[in-house]
């Protein structure tokens, strides 16, 4: 099924299916869903109804959702008894293909999501690293990244699924042989707000001889927040506008895991400088802009509040 399209065709019709009769896709590799975005989408359905249909396939008695599964989880929150679906017929193999694809496409997995979805993709259809690039249409390079962090202690794990981390913040931990060593620096990542820089230079310093203990005193010493809430003298004291850019810079610092800076030069435009310390954080940075057109995102968003 490789490369079939999710999209309705014209031959194809829609039936109404009870939400009681549908069961989620065994093979979903996504278990966190935002709960401000499904509020959204809950409010949008009690008003509009589901638009576009789910697809699902027949199993037994019931149908087992293969696309829509959060529009069906709003549809129940929303009190809806019925929603409109496409039956189709796939196997098992599509039905996990698909699951994947479709996350990946939509930017709905976290890094760890993505990987637990890889590596059961690859096990169960037997694929190698560059076949389950080539059906997802990612690189070879970020499939073998992203398999790697399977290799991190669970703690460290849970701080991506949850989104404390960044997968820049915790792939040099990669380097470190101890476990008990990556839990603390993670612990310490996290609590510090270490950036992706000072991350990398901790590991190189652990791994010249230096002890994990003064490196982390070092740290909370020299290091500064990713994200500051700005001091209430500063408030004062700084202009509106000031205030207003520094807010964007630690809004995208804190996005980016990185240091960023924003250069003003006039009311409608300026400069932002992203700082990047490796090829694979510049890769991270970029893969973080393309899926969250953050640059365009920031820009319209600081427009509309100057000319409000």
């Amino acid at each position: 099924m490789e490369n079939e399209p999710l999209a309705m065709k014209d031959t194809e019709k829609t039936e109404e299916i009870s939400v009681n009769s549908l069961k989620p896709n065994p093979y979903q590799p996504r278990k966190v869903f935002d709960s401000e975005k499904m509020k959204e989408l809950v409010a949008s359905i009690k008003e509009h109804g589901v638009i576009q249909p789910l697809i699902v396939r027949k199993n037994d008695n019931n149908y087992e959702i293969v696309a829509g599964e959060r529009r069906w989880r709003a549809a129940k929150q929303a009190g809806l008894k019925n929603v409109p679906v496409v039956l189709r017929d796939y196997d098992e193999a599509s039905m996990m293909e698909i699951a994947m694809i479709e996350n990946i496409q939509r930017h709905n997995l976290n890094p760890l999501e993505e990987a637990t979805g890889i590596k059961n993709m690859m096990e169960k259809l037997k694929l190698t690293q560059a076949e389950t690039a080539k059906k997802l249409g990612r690189s070879r390079t970020a499939v073998t990244n992203l398999l790697r962090i399977m290799n991190l202690p669970e703690k460290v794990r849970e701080y991506l699924a949850k989104e404390e981390l960044t997968l820049g913040q915790v792939r040099p931990l990669l380097g470190i042989e101890n476990e008990a060593d990556q839990l603390l620096l993670a612990e310490t990542i996290f609590v510090q707000g270490w950036s992706v820089r000072k991350v990398e230079e901790a590991v190189n310093a652990l791994k010249s001889g230096a002890k994990l203990s003064e490196i982390i005193n070092d740290g909370q010493e020299k290091q500064q927040p990713v994200i500051k809430e700005p001091s209430k003298k500063a408030r004062v004291n700084e202009p509106q506008e000031v205030i207003f850019y520094k807010a964007y810079q630690e809004k995208m610092m804190g996005v980016l895991g990185t240091k960023v800076k924003i250069h003003k030069k006039t009311d409608t435009s300026g400069r932002i400088e992203i700082e990047y310390y490796s090829l694979d954080d510049l890769e991270r940075i970029y893969e973080v802009i393309e899926k969250n057109k953050l640059v365009e995102q920031a820009k319209n968003s600081a427009k509309n509040k100057l000319t409000v």
